[in-house]
């Protein structure tokens, strides 16, 4: 039995449907992998910039890092120098500190020894006044034994007896009160220059008398008294040589009363008194020490306008 081949025909077959969901997953693939190529290139730009950024950051830091070692060593030899000079000053003050505590001692010690000059000479002073005020009464003694020869007594009296109506002599007046003020009796010192006053107010060693009488009430602090009794000074006995120094005495007082506007006139008033008399000068330092000119303001501005 014979066989056509040109009657026989190949038949067609369908696409199977396996094929047909291969053909999709490919279309998906290649969709998902274009999509994420899509999206990949913009995240690699962006890490290429962040990148950069801490690049740029790494530089700063590290530049940051160059100033602060550089600042660092300059704090560093800033704080070394004000270490040495502190260390210099520590030295200065520690021989400054010893430098016065020698000078400290040398003058304490010259103080010492002046103080013990002074305590000598001031001791020394009142051995001679002690010795003037014996001399003066044997003195006395010696002139009332001088009078009592040239006068006798009248013929039937006691020769031994020397008979005495009136006051003591003036001049056993004046050393019994005058000692009594150097021993520092001051009260009976004051009695008996009054008593010497009383009785002899015109003698050469009357001023004195009234000047000494001050001399106690200033010692006493008695400033208001002593003020007044040196005002008798300068009023009563104006050309006496104790007048400067009662007018000076009298402003020292008034000082020490706190009435400075009287103390300092009448100190510039003994300038003007008595410039030639160490009072005078004594005036002057006072002023100095209180910071009062020794003249007026005014007399200086009219003196000034003159030239």
């Amino acid at each position: 039995m014979a066989v056509s081949f040109s009657k026989l025909t190949i038949p067609k077959f369908k696409e199977s449907r396996w094929v047909e969901l291969a053909r999709k997953f490919i279309l998906c693939f290649l969709f998902i992998l274009g999509f994420t190529i899509l999206e990949v290139y913009p995240a690699s730009k962006e890490i290429i910039r962040l990148q950069a950024d801490v690049t740029l950051l790494q530089q700063q830091i590290r530049d940051l890092q160059k100033s602060f070692d550089s600042q660092g060593a300059v704090l560093k030899t800033l704080v070394e120098q004000l270490s040495d000079q502190i260390a210099v000053l520590k030295k200065s003050v520690e021989e400054v500190k010893g430098s016065n505590q020698q000078t400290q001692a040398a003058v304490s010690a010259r103080i010492d020894s002046i103080t013990g000059q002074f305590s000598s000479l001031n001791s020394g002073v009142d051995v001679v006044l002690d010795k003037i005020s014996k001399l003066s009464q044997q003195l006395a003694e010696t002139k009332t034994k001088v009078e009592s020869l040239d006068n006798p007594p009248p013929t039937g009296t006691n020769p031994g007896a020397v008979a005495r109506t009136g006051p003591p002599s003036p001049e056993e007046l004046y050393n019994a009160a005058y000692a009594d003020f150097i021993k520092g009796s001051y009260d009976l010192a004051k009695q008996g220059f009054e008593e010497y006053l009383k009785h002899y107010p015109d003698t050469e060693l009357s001023d004195n008398a009234q000047y000494w009488i001050g001399e106690s009430h200033y010692v006493q602090r008695k400033f208001s008294d002593a003020v007044q009794a040196f005002d008798k000074v300068v009023q009563n006995y104006p050309k006496g040589d104790k007048a400067p120094a009662a007018a000076l005495k009298k402003g020292y007082s008034l000082l020490e009363m706190k009435n400075n506007e009287a103390g300092i006139r009448e100190l510039r008033g003994v300038i003007q008194k008595y410039p030639n008399s160490d009072s005078a000068q004594l005036a002057k330092d006072r002023l100095n020490a209180i910071g009062a000119p020794t003249e007026k303001t005014s007399s200086i501005r009219k003196s000034s306008g003159r030239r």
